[in-house]
């Protein structure tokens, strides 16, 4: 466990309790983006408005300097876009998007960009992710989902070249989701905590 990963997580430890592994995660490859209707709508603040602006007047002037190089891009864009990625990494999840898989799956979105720092206790395990704005200098730390121990378990699942360092979130209702630590040792205790904790 790195040390800044303990960090993050130990101001949401609560009284007594005991935090026995930490990473960071991101949600594994395959699994699709939840479906608008399911997501809560959030409003652009006015300087993600102009941000936005600014950016599409950039990338408007970008491909009047260079028509060649956006139209390639597009064209890269839109094929990425047509293959999945569970062709590539196989299947992400499984249980549909009420089951507590996908419930994960849904929170993990809510403006995280599904990345955050997964921790294991002797009690649960949870989430902190980092909700400040780009444009904030100083991370702005929250608790963004927690379970009980007895209601997730985690095995190690070290598919494919670019998921090595995957761990599936196997829920009580027989949902699974994965998610990917930067490294497979990482992973590995992070399982281990999980087992012996």
């Amino acid at each position: 466990m790195l040390n800044r990963d303990r960090d993050i997580v130990t101001p949401f430890l609560q009284p007594g309790e005991h935090l026995l592994g930490a990473a960071s995660i991101s949600l594994a490859p395959g699994i699709p983006h939840p479906p608008a209707d399911l997501m809560p709508q959030r409003q652009p603040s006015e300087l993600e408005q102009k941000l936005g602006r600014r950016f599409n007047v950039l990338r408007r002037a970008y491909a009047a300097v260079n028509p060649v190089s956006a139209a390639v891009g597009a064209v890269g864009d839109r094929m990425a876009d047509a293959v999945p990625d569970s062709v590539w990494h196989g299947e992400g999840m499984a249980g549909g998007w009420h089951s507590a898989a996908g419930l994960f799956v849904r929170r993990m979105h809510e403006g995280a960009a599904a990345t955050g720092t997964f921790a294991v206790t002797d009690r649960r395990h949870l989430v902190v992710v980092d909700g400040s704005r780009p444009w904030q200098l100083k991370e702005q730390y929250a608790l963004h989902w927690e379970a009980p121990r007895q209601a997730v378990t985690l095995h190690r699942n070290p598919a494919g070249v670019l998921q090595r360092g995957r761990i599936d979130l196997h829920f009580a209702d027989r949902s699974w989701a994965g998610i990917t630590t930067p490294m497979p040792a990482t992973a590995d205790e992070l399982a281990a905590a999980a087992r012996h904790g």
